[in-house]
């Protein structure tokens, strides 16, 4: 019956953490995928659309200097998870975290390598 019961406990936490969304404020997901993609491309946000979203995995579309790159975008935790179209295979040398500050009302999105924090961009609403 202990075993019954801490499996019960420990499978009740599990989709807890799971099921935590984090904070978006006024932020769609399809705009932090954006702000991400647009973030790590080096572009404007306007030069990034969401090409297709099929929740979670949303593909977005950056069209600079007469070229255009697609990329498939997913949430999850606090992180947006990133890769090429043609990659079979999500980015893991730069992670991307964003969170929201209520304060400012703004999509913060920073870049890490492993610890180190390399950029950060900060968004407003009619930044989009």
């Amino acid at each position: 019956m202990k075993i019954v019961f801490k499996t019960l406990l420990l499978w009740l936490a599990c989709i807890g953490f799971v099921s935590a969304k984090p904070n978006l404020g006024g932020f769609k997901p399809e705009q932090v995928c954006q702000a991400a993609i647009a973030s790590l491309q080096g572009v404007d946000l306007k030069k990034v659309d969401n090409y297709r979203s099929d929740q979670p995995l949303m593909q977005m579309r950056v069209r600079h200097n007469g070229q255009s790159t697609s990329f498939y975008c997913q949430l999850e935790g606090d992180q947006a998870l990133w890769r090429r179209a043609q990659d079979s295979r999500w980015q893991t040398t730069t992670t991307v975290r964003f969170h929201y500050n209520n304060s400012g009302k703004q999509l913060i999105i920073k870049h890490y390598l492993a610890a180190a924090q390399l950029a950060e961009y900060r968004y407003r609403g009619e930044d989009f």
